[in-house]
């Protein structure tokens, strides 16, 4: 049988050819053109990707406005152990994102080095006193825990903590609005915010309203790279200050990507955490990014049978406290057990972690796979992206992969973009 079309069915189908032709210009014309990285063979580029990435829709199209017309504030908050509190990884997605995106700020911090720990390279913290500290992983030490996985406590009325934002590059971290979480009840001092000549920018009480985060955010009348908190004492019952984070913004329309990360951390670390999921909820995530699993597949050949779930209690106590997040699980590249020995651990945990989000529609980006799969920490050591202990990555490691799972992120972003409804 043929069917014949009349002149004004021809002329209907040429429109609406030809308006799906101009859409998908159109289209083509809003997604980022991100350059192939070419400089190792052994990686798996075919498989860079994010699986499940339609359940992040809400998130691209919040990027997309942002691109189109920069009235968007997207917040990102990236979870892990390690790899994150040194920042590298974080670090390298943040000034990418931020550079094609808008930066928004520097986001969550935790003066590390006044807890004797490590920090990230793009702040500085320093104090004039001694503080008491305790990280995530020491759970049978009394201070609570908060957003920035680690807490610092003082007694010490006139107790002081300087925290510098340094710049990079083209990315300005000076901040006019810090957001301060910390411990509010009538034991605690008071805070004084002043900028670098000890000028006072703000004040911040000890008294809690909401019963609930223990944070309060202040916005500065001018924008600063350095902060003082300085404790006081206005009444002989205020006898200790503790700080769990301080989020610095600059009030303008772009990116926060926060990052919080405990050296040894796994998922039962944080759900033993006092304050930590409450506490995401004043970061408004509209991503939240979680990787975790290196320590709980360091420990092979014992995997703990409660870590599917912990991963399910984990991820079900973030989105009670963030409804409108979504999700973004990341699995470990290849690492060795011991400095030298095969760790089986890796890929067990990884089929854990991938089967949780397949039976969840949570999205994931297999970094195992894409670092090069079994047996990948030869190379990566070999290539000396991978530090002499077997478990951690140099920092040129590290910015490569930040570099892979933005082009991950960038490739889902795109593909939203072409099809998204106008």
């Amino acid at each position: 049988m043929q069917f014949c079309l009349n002149e004004t069915d021809m002329r209907k189908g040429l429109l609406i050819s030809y308006i799906f032709a101009i859409s998908f210009h159109a289209a083509a014309q809003d997604t980022i053109a991100v350059a192939r990285i070419t400089d190792f063979s052994f990686l798996g580029l075919e498989k860079n990707e994010i699986t499940n990435n339609t359940s992040l829709s809400a998130f691209f199209e919040k990027l997309y406005q942002q691109k189109k017309h920069s009235n968007q504030k997207i917040s990102i908050l990236h979870i892990g152990d390690s790899h994150i509190q040194a920042d590298f990884l974080t670090n390298q997605i943040r000034s990418l994102l931020q550079t094609e995106f808008g930066n928004a700020g520097r986001g969550l911090v935790f003066p590390g080095r006044v807890g004797r720990t490590n920090e990230p390279l793009n702040i500085y913290s320093s104090t004039n006193t001694q503080w008491e500290s305790k990280r995530i992983v020491f759970t049978d030490k009394l201070l609570p825990i908060g957003i920035g996985a680690m807490t610092l406590r003082t007694v010490q009325p006139n107790g002081k903590i300087s925290i510098r934002t340094i710049n990079q590059g083209k990315l300005n971290y000076a901040f006019n609005k810090v957001t301060l979480f910390y411990q509010k009840d009538s034991s605690s001092y008071n805070l004084s915010l002043r900028d670098s000549v000890n000028q006072d920018l703000a004040f911040v009480g000890s008294f809690s309203s909401d019963g609930f985060q223990n944070a309060s955010t202040v916005l500065l009348p001018y924008a600063v790279n350095k902060v003082d908190l300085q404790c006081l004492q206005p009444l002989p019952k205020q006898n200790q200050f503790m700080l769990f984070g301080v989020s610095l913004e600059n009030q303008r329309h772009g990116v926060l990507y926060h990052s919080v990360g405990g050296n040894g951390a796994k998922f039962r670390h944080y759900l033993a955490a006092q304050h930590f999921f409450k506490q995401t909820t004043v970061l408004q995530p509209d991503l939240i990014v979680v990787s975790l699993g290196t320590n709980e597949a360091i420990e092979y050949p014992y995997v703990d049978s409660q870590l599917e779930d912990q991963l399910n209690k984990f991820t079900e106590l973030l989105s009670k406290n963030n409804p409108n997040a979504k999700f973004l699980f990341t699995t470990t590249a290849d690492f060795y057990k011991k400095r030298t020995r095969r760790n089986a651990g890796v890929e067990i945990v990884r089929k854990k972690i991938i089967a949780a989000c397949e039976k969840n529609g949570w999205a994931y980006w297999d970094l195992y796979e894409v670092a090069g799969g079994k047996h990948a920490a030869d190379k990566w050591k070999k290539n000396k992206l991978l530090q002499t202990d077997g478990v951690h990555f140099t920092k040129a490691g590290y910015a490569l992969q930040g570099e892979l799972f933005f082009q991950s992120l960038i490739k889902a972003y795109n593909e939203y973009v072409q099809y998204r409804h106008p």
